[in-house]
């Protein structure tokens, strides 16, 4: 997320990057390709396993939606300004573009977060109701709501503010502080309803899942306030006091947190979440045993094409006709296979 700050427009200036910004820039472009197969795998997992395709994963699909379009539409534009030592060398048009992208991609990201945590509550509050009360549907309209906001709060950037202290105030409180007082609100009843029916119930275990999806979703949010803190409350700074002097060093150490977010939502989930530990462990096993029946079939019809023999000749059309009833067999077949497909 951008508002303009600790960057200077000096287009027509001669730049020549010393080392230090050339391995900044690189470190950037490891964060954006980490951060994009991160967030990709949670999304091919979504369409591949049945059983993923809950209403709370409707959430953490779109969450790492909103993180690969900052991989690809924020992030690249922070990695060239690395190398230029933050000074912007593009249009002015590109570089309003690029604020308010960078603006609508975390809202997004911040906005998802709350409304997992609001989806948690009631899966835990009142779990017996709680499939008639967040429906697909319901789930559905949330993330559209989700993303509305986002646009809406992206776009007032381009509105006529009497100073631009309203808008930096404007952004901290509707992107930041207000969604992390609806996740703690929702955290905090989810914990006291948890420790008040945790012994009452013996055999919920739907009920202990969706509480250990709770505190996966907690340590999220943990990790976040942690990555985007600091840079709402350079904004407030610069808000208060626009001659704030915060060296560029540590700007550039806060902008990379806050991007460092996007790339830790798939790890949290791949460490913490047993589904999708598991999803993403048959995926590798599904692309692993397809590769090795291909070698093995390219093997064998080289042999045979070497010696030359009938006999070997007739091994290497069935070694093809197998390699093609391989092929016919896709992975998401594979995937949404009744007996195969339990994670």
């Amino acid at each position: 997320m951008n508002v303009s700050i600790g960057t200077s427009d000096q287009s027509d200036t001669a730049v020549q990057p010393n080392i230090e910004h050339i391995f900044a820039a690189l470190l950037g472009g490891l964060l954006v390709i980490c951060t994009l197969i991160g967030n990709s795998l949670v999304c091919i997992n979504f369409y591949l396993f049945m059983e993923l395709r809950t209403v709370c994963h409707y959430f953490v699909v779109s969450l790492s939606a909103a993180d690969v379009l900052v991989a690809m539409v924020a992030m690249p534009f922070w990695c060239a300004l690395q190398v230029t030592s933050n000074r912007w060398m593009f249009s002015q048009q590109l570089r309003t573009f690029w604020n308010c992208m960078d603006i609508l991609c975390g809202t997004a990201s911040i906005m998802n977060l709350t409304a997992v945590s609001v989806d948690r509550h009631a899966a835990i509050t009142d779990p017996f109701s709680y499939p008639n009360v967040m429906t697909s549907v319901r789930a559905v309209a949330m993330i559209i709501f989700v993303w509305s906001y986002a646009i809406l709060v992206s776009g007032l950037r381009l509105a006529t503010w009497p100073t631009k202290q309203g808008y930096m105030h404007f952004i901290a409180c509707a992107s930041f502080f207000l969604p992390l007082i609806i996740m703690i609100i929702m955290y905090t009843r989810i914990y006291l309803v948890a420790k008040q029916q945790v012994h009452r119930l013996r055999t919920g275990l739907s009920y202990a899942k969706d509480v250990k999806a709770a505190k996966t979703i907690a340590i999220l949010i943990g990790l976040f306030v942690f990555c985007w803190g600091p840079f709402f409350a350079i904004i407030l700074c610069y808000a208060y006091d626009h001659s704030c002097p915060v060296p560029g060093s540590l700007l550039n150490v806060i902008k990379w947190m806050e991007y460092t977010s996007s790339c830790l939502n798939p790890i949290i989930y791949s460490c913490l979440n047993r589904s999708y530990r598991r999803a993403f462990r048959k995926l590798y096993k599904l692309l692993l045993s397809r590769q090795r029946a291909e070698s093995s079939s390219s093997t064998a019809g080289s042999r045979s094409k070497a010696e030359g023999s009938f006999s070997d000749s007739i091994v290497t059309t069935d070694s093809g006709l197998d390699r093609r009833r391989w092929r016919n067999n896709s992975i998401v077949r594979d995937c949404v296979r009744p007996k195969e497909s339990r994670i």
